[in-house]
């Protein structure tokens, strides 16, 4: 959280971490038994290891050192990157290659990059919505664990703040439909804004204890809706959400586009405008310090009006979002996010790379 709200931490651990961690990487990353022993090491959004075979995979170029800015340390991840025992790299998204070219330049492993999205399965037991009962159950959520240990960064950058200012216009806007909806929110909020929505007729479900993963997915399945106007790319949420038939509304904000076809799984709107995601060689700033300063300074007003509109269209009708749903698991079946489909391509990455 220093890094996020202080520039001058931040600046300061850009001056001095990256190049603590490449001066100490001789000594902190050399191969454990484990490595020794094994035939390839997948490196998870890291490249701190020191086998003789690895590949790395990224969520984008900052998360390979340590969420600073990764210029800093561009030259050092190239050289890693492009040395003979690194066989492979693998972005999550198109954008996330993209901003990889971008930082590293001339260091970018052009023969070894390959984009592998993230995956999951379609749970043979899940608990989908078979039909509609005349209530809408919208879902947001933001964590499994306890809503308590949320910060305040994420209730402004997952969209937690920004679905209660929905539900307040909504409340005002389309009375009549708000009383066909039920939403369940797993995020932190102030406890105030939701006696306040709850007055206004607002059926609120606030969901606080921690959740095991399989129940999460559970909320999730018997869900119509995944309200999620996040400023971020919260890929597994998406994907986790298509996976279980249900259509996502988010914000059109970096890599999202990718994972979310607009019209077909849900529904991009377009961000408020002041708001700047990326810089520019396209490394998300939603980590930075000042990012949710700009989220809170102010409210933009045609931007929830547009989240409105998109709501309003699927809850006017239940035969619309329910075709919705169905052309939402249709996609996932044949999607690159399914696991079994994933694996399969992913394992023909590893294999070329033991050879």
């Amino acid at each position: 959280m220093a890094a996020q709200t202080s520039s001058a931490f931040w600046n300061l651990s850009n001056l001095t971490i990256p190049t603590l961690e490449t001066l100490a990487f001789p000594y902190t990353s050399r191969s454990n038994q484990l490595e020794h022993d094994a035939d390839i090491t997948y490196c998870a959004n890291h490249v701190q290891t020191r086998s003789r075979k690895w590949v790395a995979d990224c969520e984008h170029v900052a998360a390979l050192t340590g969420y600073y800015d990764p210029g800093v340390a561009s030259h050092w991840l190239g050289h890693q990157l492009q040395h003979r025992s690194c066989k492979g790299f693998y972005c999550w998204s198109n954008k996330a290659q993209e901003n990889s070219r971008k930082v590293l330049g001339d260091g970018f492993p052009n023969g070894k990059s390959h984009v592998v999205y993230p995956a999951t399965s379609r749970a043979a037991n899940s608990r989908e919505r078979s039909g509609f009962d005349g209530t809408f159950r919208i879902c947001h959520m933001t964590t499994h664990r306890s809503s308590y240990l949320e910060n305040i960064s994420n209730f402004y950058v997952k969209g937690t703040r920004d679905v209660l200012l929905l539900l307040k216009l909504a409340a005002r806007e389309v009375p009549r439909l708000t009383r066909k909806m039920t939403v369940m929110i797993r995020a932190w909020c102030p406890p105030s804004y939701i006696a306040k929505l709850k007055a206004q007729g607002i059926k609120i479900e606030m969901i606080e204890q921690p959740l095991t993963r399989v129940n999460a997915l559970s909320y999730l399945a018997g869900s119509d809706l995944a309200l999620i106007p996040c400023h971020s790319t919260p890929t597994m949420a998406l994907i986790e959400a298509m996976s279980r038939s249900v259509p996502v509304i988010t914000n059109d904000v970096w890599a999202n586009a990718e994972y979310l076809l607009d019209g077909k799984t849900g529904f991009l709107v377009a961000p408020p405008e002041h708001v700047r995601y990326s810089d520019s060689r396209l490394t998300p700033l939603w980590y930075r310090p000042g990012f949710t300063q700009s989220l809170k300074a102010s409210v933009d007003g045609e931007y929830l009006k547009r989240h409105l509109s998109v709501l309003s269209y699927l809850l006017e009708d239940e035969n619309v979002l329910l075709h919705l749903k169905a052309k939402t698991g249709e996609y996932f079946a044949e999607s690159p996010f399914d696991v079994t489909r994933r694996n399969r391509d992913l394992g023909h990455l590893l294999d070329e790379a033991l050879n």
